[in-house]
């Protein structure tokens, strides 16, 4: 949960139209293959002022099984800490100063930094969530609150084939970063088939072949991506 100095923050951006920049074209094309015409990108706003929460937080290790656990290096053994890295509310998000950027992906659709795609992807679903709110329910309070009632609002099964407005809206968001994650290491993976089919029915996922395959920077030299996803 925020602080109240984020709180603030947050109350502060909220009545302000203009915080933060519009998405650059390159975002805009990005996430038009993920949720389409389902977004109004013209109403979307980032900003790089999220102030940074001296409060960090532990949560359990994450099984080593999704492709969004296993491009970065194990933990060692024990709780993990963790820290906020964005946050998003309503039509805004905001951004640790150490996470901004000026262009999530800059080189669009010819090579992207996986870690900011997969950042700008999680977050801007949040932004679906609430235009779609009519079909998904969603409210920034009610994503908070899940921070509260679960121990690791993030974690799900990754060779689920559950429905995808049947999860938690932080789960929703991992969903379609775990999509993004295979579609650019393994995109005839069989995870990445099944996702593809899931969120399909929810948002207008660009076909698959559709797509031509970017470079893909990875933040961690050590990852293994043979069956990275299934």
């Amino acid at each position: 949960m925020p602080n109240p100095v984020m709180r603030l923050a947050l109350i502060l951006c909220l009545l302000l139209p203009a915080c933060g920049r519009p998405l650059t074209v390159n975002e805009r094309a990005y996430l038009a293959t993920l949720h389409g015409a389902t977004l109004d990108t013209d109403r979307v706003r980032l900003a790089g002022t999220l102030i940074e929460n001296p409060r960090l937080h532990t949560r359990k290790p994450r099984p080593r099984v999704a492709c969004t656990e296993r491009v970065y290096p194990p933990f060692p053994a024990g709780p993990v800490v963790v820290s906020t890295g964005a946050m998003a509310g309503f039509r805004s998000i905001w951004f640790r100063a150490d996470l901004w950027r000026a262009d999530f992906v800059p080189d669009w659709p010819h090579r992207i930094h996986l870690w900011d795609a997969l950042l700008l992807a999680h977050e801007i679903t949040h932004i679906w969530q609430w235009q779609n709110r009519a079909r998904t329910g969603y409210h920034p309070l009610k994503a908070a609150f899940e921070h509260v009632a679960k121990a690791d609002p993030y974690l799900f099964d990754p060779d689920t084939r559950a429905d995808f407005l049947s999860f938690g809206y932080e789960q929703q968001a991992v969903i379609v970063e775990e999509y993004v994650c295979c579609r650019a290491l393994a995109p005839d993976a069989p995870r990445t088939a099944r996702l593809h089919d899931m969120l399909v029915k929810v948002m207008p996922v660009a076909p698959l072949q559709s797509l031509t395959s970017p470079e893909v920077l990875i933040p961690w030299t050590g990852v293994q991506t043979q069956g990275i996803c299934g």
